[in-house]
Formats: C-alpha cells, structure tokens, sequence
C-alpha cells in the first residue's frame, strides 16, 4: 500500500502596522534628559542600563523584520524564479530531454531527500535512546548523515574511474556492522554491511543484497511510499525505522558472539 506524506501549510505575512513599532520604541523618544534617571540610585542605574540594552535588542529585531517584509523581496523572488526556469531550460537542452523530465527528476531527487532526512532523524532518536545503556561497548551506535555524495561506481584495473553516481547518503554504525541507507532517483536501499569493509563504499554495496527497500512515488496527489515486496510489512516510517535499528542490533549480537568463539578456540 502506497503511504502519502502531506505538505506544511504556509504562514502568513506581518502587517504594515508592526512596521511603526520600533520607531515609537527607539531610546531616543524615551522621556528624560540625557545622563538623568531622576533621583537615581545604583540600583536603579544598573536597572535602567538593563532596560536600555532590551530596547535597544528589540529595535535591532524589530528593523530586521521590517527590512525583511520590504517589497524587494518579492522581486528577488520573481528573479531566482525566471534564473531557475531559465537554467532548467538550458539544462533540458544539453542532456537532449524533455523539460518535464528534468522536472520530474528533481521532484522526486527532493522527495527522496526528505525521506532519507525523516529516517535518519527517527534512527537517531533511537539510538540516543539506546545508547543510554550501550555506551562505550560493542553495541554503542553512532550516525552520520552525508547528503548527495558522488562516488566511482567502475573503476579500470588501473585504479582510473570510469563511472559515478550520485546518492543522497546516511549511516548508523556499531563496532560491527553499518546500516547503511542510500538514496536514488525513486527508491532507497538499505544495506547491512560488516564495518571493516566500509571504506570502498557503493563498491562494496554493490557485492549485498539490499535487506529492505523503499519505492517512491509522486503524484499530482502528493509523495507515497511503500516497500518492495512489503519488507517488511510495514505502513510507517517509525515501524520502518524500529525493524531496521533491530536488525542492526541483532547483526551485531550474532557476530560479537562469533568474535567470542573464535577467540576461546584459540
């Protein structure tokens, strides 16, 4: 089953009345004569100075959004719109494809992006979470998110790159294995791989079977998702993302076990 992701809403602008507020807030219309604060004493000094300081701190954010809401941010806007349309355009051109496919490519490459950025916020989270008790041993997890990353996919036997390909990349570790999850045009893979082999990267990948992957799709409806041939069967990212962080866990037990083995025959 297709899962469908929705979009934010928007939010709306600041009246120009709000655009008068810092005048009228400004020191300089503050009754009292410069270097007096009436019958002050050094309390009240220190007071006064303290208010000063806020005024001032909110004058500066106050000019800030007023510069922000002036009209010429629109038309900076109107000028990225036609330079974007423009470069699209040029780009249809040089790769001798249609315009609407180099606009599909984009949607999807942002809808897999988003994705990648939603797993890798909820794999975090839990690893936080175990980490509370798996810190500084073998089952201590670690995650790093790389974004589009281009990588030699063919390399000649004199070690000269012949191919390369573009993913959007995360990597949740142990001392053990690596999930990996690697995202391109409308699918992601995740892969389990034992961490010494990590260095050779999509090289490597390319010699496992993914362990799950998630399909992409976008529609005049939205962005959907589900899994190639339902591993698992979920229909959330956050079930998604707890079977993953288990097989990560669980990978690991079974080859510390082994390690334990190994070491006690000799």
């Amino acid at each position: 089953m297709w899962q469908k992701k929705e979009d934010p809403g928007k939010k709306g602008s600041r009246k120009d009345g709000d655009k008068r507020k810092f005048l009228d807030a400004h020191p300089a219309k503050q009754p009292g004569r410069p270097g007096q604060i009436g019958n002050a004493t050094p309390d009240s000094v220190q007071f006064h100075a303290m208010q000063q300081s806020d005024q001032l701190s909110n004058v500066a954010q106050q000019v800030l959004v007023y510069h922000e809401s002036e009209s010429g941010s629109s038309s900076g806007s109107d000028w990225m719109s036609r330079l974007k349309e423009e470069s699209m355009n040029f780009l249809a051109e040089q790769r001798g494809v249609q315009l609407q496919q180099l606009y599909r490519e984009a949607a999807y490459k942002k809808g897999v992006e988003v994705l990648v950025d939603k797993i890798y916020g909820l794999l975090q989270r839990y690893a936080f979470e175990f980490n509370q008790i798996a810190g500084g041993t073998d089952l201590h997890v670690s995650g790093t998110i790389s974004g589009d990353v281009t990588e030699a996919t063919k390399v000649n036997r004199m070690r000269e790159i012949e191919e390369t390909e573009t993913f959007f990349r995360a990597r949740f570790s142990t001392k053990l294995f690596s999930l990996i999850v690697r995202g391109k045009d409308d699918h992601i893979d995740f892969y389990l791989i034992p961490t010494t082999r990590m260095l050779a990267a999509s090289l490597v990948e390319s010699e496992y079977k993914p362990v799950s992957t998630l399909q992409v799709r976008i529609t005049e409806q939205g962005m959907m998702w589900r899994m190639a041939d339902a591993i698992p069967p979920v229909d959330s990212l956050d079930k998604l993302c707890m079977w993953l962080f288990t097989t990560l866990i669980e990978e690991t037990k079974e080859a510390t076990k082994d390690e334990e083995d190994e070491q006690n025959k000799v």
